[in-house]
């Protein structure tokens, strides 16, 4: 053990539990087991997608609206277990190495499914530049990453721009969260995705505003395709 290890030792983020320094987990194998999964990577219709759909109500007119192929999210966000724990130290306390280590593990189990079949490219949420520059990190970028990691797709950062400087979601009504995001995305170079299947990649859906705020800036993207992941879906 290293002295760097011996004054601070590597734990559980949730338990505090000590995992070794050789763990490939960032989390204790009792948490890890304990993450509530969702299993939504080979459902249709399943909760996440139907939060997408919003106004729309069935899967045919949703995909043809808002060109949504599939939605699924990893875990379910609970505010009685941990999990809500795990969120806020990714997005709040400096931890996004969360993000990419439930990334991969997210992308190990979705690779069991054909989910990611026929995806060109992931694009995480994007952060307003003053939240980046605050925060030091896109947690949703992290998340990205651990997916690329794993199925070998490309993460794009470049054609989807977040243009307003919004109030956090989670402060606002289940009525302003969509006025809230109301044009706050745009894109870039939309001839550059022309006719991709483009993964948009979120840290958590409550009331799926925000991504359809993004999947509604991203149809400039001419002949495209979308799926949504998301790390977490609120029940």
């Amino acid at each position: 053990m290293s002295l760097f290890s011996l004054f601070y030792p590597r734990v559980c983020p949730l338990c505090q539990t000590y995992v070794g320094e050789r763990a490939t987990f960032l989390l204790c194998p009792a948490c890890q087991s304990s993450l509530p999964r969702t299993e939504q990577a080979a459902i249709e219709q399943n909760g996440t997608e139907m939060t997408l759909w919003g106004e729309y109500k069935t899967p045919f007119a949703a995909r043809k609206a808002m060109h949504l192929t599939r939605a699924a999210a990893y875990l379910f966000y609970e505010k009685e277990h941990p999990v809500r724990q795990l969120v806020h130290l990714m997005k709040y306390a400096d931890r996004p190495e969360l993000g990419l280590q439930l990334g991969r593990e997210a992308a190990k189990e979705f690779l069991y499914s054909d989910f990611f079949d026929g995806i060109d490219v992931i694009m995480p949420v994007p952060l307003h530049p003053n939240r980046l520059r605050s925060r030091g990190y896109n947690q949703s970028e992290y998340i990205a990453r651990g997916l690329s990691g794993i199925t070998g797709l490309p993460v794009d950062t470049t054609h989807l721009l977040r243009i307003k400087d919004t109030p956090q979601q989670a402060l606002q009504t289940k009525e302003g969260r969509g006025r809230n995001v109301q044009n706050a995305f745009a894109v870039i170079h939309p001839e550059q995705m022309y006719r991709k299947h483009i993964l948009l990649v979120d840290d958590l859906i409550t009331t799926g505003e925000t991504a359809r705020a993004c999947l509604k800036a991203m149809k400039r993207f001419r002949g495209a395709q979308f799926s949504v992941f998301a790390l977490c879906k609120a029940r």
